[in-house]
């Protein structure tokens, strides 16, 4: 998962990764008010506007993506339903297999990936 802090002086990208409690950590972060935007594999993007990061102490900041982006245009469409399907049935290993349609992260690619992308359908992440 990445995250971007957006400032007025530019936009900072870091790789994250999650502890078991749902946490993640950036070191050397300037105080300031940050947009946040979060991006994962097969994820809307969700950005957080006008987070104050003080610097000096730890923010907690609550953020849930939503799924279906397989082919990771920030938006859930055909296009994503069509690789759904070149990748059907598959796990990996096979010549079809595409890991962003394994949307529910059971290493295989069938119907519950199918119900995930259409409950999502025409959902757009932010910018």
């Amino acid at each position: 998962m990445f995250v971007q802090l957006r400032s007025e002086s530019g936009i900072h990208e870091e790789k994250i990764t999650l502890n078991e409690m749902g946490y993640f950590e950036i070191e050397d972060v300037a105080p300031g008010m940050y947009n946040l935007s979060f991006k994962a594999s097969h994820w809307l993007r969700r950005t957080l506007p006008a987070v104050q990061i003080p610097g000096d102490w730890t923010v907690y900041v609550e953020v849930t993506l939503q799924n279906g982006d397989i082919d990771g245009d920030n938006e859930v469409t055909l296009f994503d339903f069509g690789q759904l399907v070149a990748a059907f049935g598959s796990m990996p290993g096979d010549p079809n297999w595409n890991p962003n349609a394994d949307l529910d992260g059971d290493e295989e690619v069938t119907l519950f990936d199918f119900g995930v992308l259409v409950r999502n359908f025409g959902a757009i992440g932010d910018d």
